[in-house]
């Protein structure tokens, strides 16, 4: 009878000791593990040689790393050693397609950029495709920057949107509805013809939030933006829009409708909790 020598006796044992404890494990997708983690929780934890555990694109466990080592086992483990790992960065306003107009007529006062230059190379320039490359190009370029969430209002925002899922980004994206004909629609009833299929077929998105976004108060009638925040209120659509972007359009809105922007805005019941205002 053959004998087992006791040290291989041992061997076997802590074998099968680090199986047991290895099985005992939560299994996750992904441990970023040894990096100085900025949690921007409550208590703005900031935890040195720390670890996250994600399981299907949610965090499980942040902690010290020994102790995520101990609790998790992943199919990936990214070390992080000597960076510093923090939520995504959040792009509050973009026109991610206009990407492509970069470096075209800068440094101008906002009206003549917008009605001698921007609104007309759009006109001659702006299709689905177009806006596909700039989304793409714009996506990576945040990506690239640690932004993993944007506000945007554009045209042809559905394209945006479906761009934006396959990159796996989060957006809350507008459709830009505006008073005079554009790239993808050419009367107000087209563009919230527009809005209303692009909502429905975006909302309970687990990336995209679709909004509609009239262009600002001095761009779209009263009648209109009535129009926008009973569409809102009708389907929780968020609404993003530009308001006192610059001085000479607060002083524009007071000599025309004898109020700023926001006053005029908040006289015609148009704001609210799900109005998103950028430059305000």
């Amino acid at each position: 009878m053959r004998t087992i020598p006791i040290a291989l006796l041992l061997l076997i044992s802590v074998a099968q000791s680090v199986t047991m404890a290895q099985k005992r494990k939560t299994v996750v997708d992904l441990i970023v593990s040894g990096g100085t983690i900025v949690t921007m929780d409550g208590p703005r934890r900031v935890i040195d040689n720390g670890a996250i555990a994600i399981k299907g694109g949610r965090i499980e466990a942040i902690g010290r790393a020994s102790d995520i080592g101990q609790r998790y086992a992943a199919r990936q483990v990214i070390n992080a050693t000597g960076k510093v790992v923090v939520p995504g960065l959040i792009n509050g306003h973009t026109h991610v397609p206009m990407t492509l107009f970069r470096g075209l007529a800068d440094d101008l006062d906002l009206q003549e950029w917008l009605t001698k230059y921007i609104f007309p190379a759009e006109a001659k320039n702006v299709t689905e495709e177009f806006v596909r490359v700039g989304t793409r190009l714009g996506l990576a370029e945040m990506i690239r920057g640690g932004t993993t969430t944007y506000c945007d209002m554009y045209y042809f925002e559905d394209a945006i949107a479906d761009e934006t899922s396959k990159a796996g980004m989060r957006g809350v994206l507008g459709e830009t509805v505006i008073d005079f004909a554009v790239a993808d629609n050419k009367t107000n009833a087209e563009a919230m013809s527009y809005v209303e299929g692009f909502v429905k077929k975006w909302q309970g998105n687990a990336l995209v939030i679709p909004a509609v976004a009239p262009h600002a108060p001095y761009t779209v009638s009263e009648e209109h933006l009535r129009a926008i925040r009973a569409f809102s209120d009708r389907t929780g659509a968020p609404i993003v829009t530009h308001i006192s972007e610059t001085k000479r359009e607060v002083d524009d809105s007071i000599k025309a409708k004898g109020a700023s922007p926001i006053d005029y805005l908040n006289r015609i019941g148009f704001l609210n909790n799900r109005v998103i205002a950028a430059h305000v």
